[in-house]
């Protein structure tokens, strides 16, 4: 299979000249040639592979001057990143939608004997249940309609390494809490509910989102404290008093859960719905789950329906570290680490922005875009090769310019 390619994708290019402040045309250039390499290059992606494999791309060496050295804005291109996404929102969500602001952090795992990046530290990785030495964003995705867009990524690093680095020092739940004052919701989204696991369901966030009129439902720990009947006990210990019996049926998108629901006092919060949920399984039940609505009116169904929709974020993760390279950056320094993020953070906005404007295409997911935007890319491969070959360019010619001579 071919693996050059020769153009730079037009709609591609359309929406980057959207986003873009008014970097020089080198720049612009640069911006091109690395969002399409990490939506194109096959396996790990890598700067030396994006050079090699896009035919109008620079060397190597000018690409990580790009990253590291070349006087670009990249925080007001992630400015105008947001801002377009909010004008492309405001102007495309139905009337009437429910919306989700889903906040959740992952960790980019390094080799141990990496040394000279900067920022490396240990985190803790949810998939191993490890700390791991990684860098740690925290990020957030919202989803409304067709819509399942990556919005906000912020660096978290622990207060020592803060105090290393030089840096002022934002806890999880504050980066999160920064996310939701900044969130712009648009004018058509009927209610936004706020979706966190239990890392993040602190009473401070939830201050933040009902102060803009958000609600929550997030998971919370089974140590929280509960009133049922005036007695204050922990979640943990009520658990022990259930009985099956008395547990709901409730059944969301073909799964089957045995649910208890609460409603009363919960930690600092006087009303509050918390729902004791079980999965059912062919051998039994799941560990209960803890999940906490602020949204009082909701059923117990919808409360899990919406909760799931949590899940989107984890698949956003999916698609940037398998086929985006997010985690496979090399770069040394946090400018260029930084930088290297936005550009995936706007590869896969573009194909989320691009799936659901192209509806003749039927592209139901990111990992369809991928694949149809590398077909067209075939296509221009077999294009080029033809024009060429028909215009008898010698056949040399033909090999240097898709950089296939050694």
């Amino acid at each position: 299979m071919p693996t050059t390619i020769v153009n730079h994708n037009n709609e591609l290019i359309d929406f980057l000249q959207d986003v873009n402040y008014g970097m020089n045309k080198a720049q612009f250039n640069h911006l091109i040639t690395m969002v399409e390499g990490n939506i194109q290059i096959e396996g790990k992606i890598s700067i030396s592979k994006i050079a090699e494999n896009i035919a109008t791309a620079k060397d190597e060496s000018c690409i990580y001057r790009f990253l590291s050295e070349s006087p670009w804005d990249d925080k007001l291109l992630n400015r105008n990143r947001i801002s377009f996404l909010r004008y492309h929102l405001e102007h495309n969500i139905r009337p009437g939608e429910i919306g989700f602001l889903v906040i959740d952090d992952t960790t980019n795992l390094k080799d141990i004997r990496t040394k000279h990046m900067e920022g490396l530290d240990f985190h803790y990785f949810h998939t191993e249940g490890k700390i791991c030495w990684s860098h740690c964003m925290v990020t957030s995705n919202f989803v409304a309609g067709p819509y399942a867009m990556l919005f906000h990524f912020k660096s978290y690093y622990r207060e020592e390494k803060c105090k290393e680095l030089g840096v002022a020092f934002e806890s999880k739940v504050d980066i999160a809490k920064g996310f939701i004052k900044e969130f712009h919701t648009p004018s058509n989204i009927k209610q936004l509910y706020v979706l966190t696991d239990s890392w993040y369901t602190s009473t401070s966030l939830i201050e933040e989102a009902l102060s803009k009129g958000y609600h929550v439902i997030g998971c919370v720990k089974a140590n929280k404290m509960i009133s049922p009947y005036g007695v204050k006990i922990k979640v943990s210990e009520f658990i022990k008093y259930i009985e099956p019996s008395t547990l709901d049926l409730v059944t969301v998108e073909g799964k089957e859960y045995r649910v208890y629901r609460y409603e009363g006092k919960v930690g600092t919060f006087d009303n509050a719905v918390l729902l004791i949920s079980y999965e059912v399984k062919k051998d039994g039940f799941e560990a209960p789950v803890c999940i906490l609505s602020i949204d009082i009116e909701l059923n117990s169904e919808t409360i899990l329906k919406y909760y799931a929709v949590r899940w989107t974020i984890e698949t956003s993760y999916q698609y940037l570290k398998e086929n985006l390279g997010f985690d496979e950056y090399k770069v040394r320094n946090l400018a260029s680490i930084e930088r290297y993020m936005l550009l995936c953070f706007l590869a896969y906005n573009f194909l989320e922005y691009y799936r659901v404007t192209q509806k003749h295409l039927n592209l139901e997911t990111i990992g369809d875009t991928i694949q149809h935007m590398k077909k067209e890319s075939i296509k221009d491969f077999v294009d080029f090769a033809y024009y060429h070959a028909k215009n008898d360019v010698p056949l040399m010619d033909i090999y240097a310019k898709l950089k296939l001579v050694a």
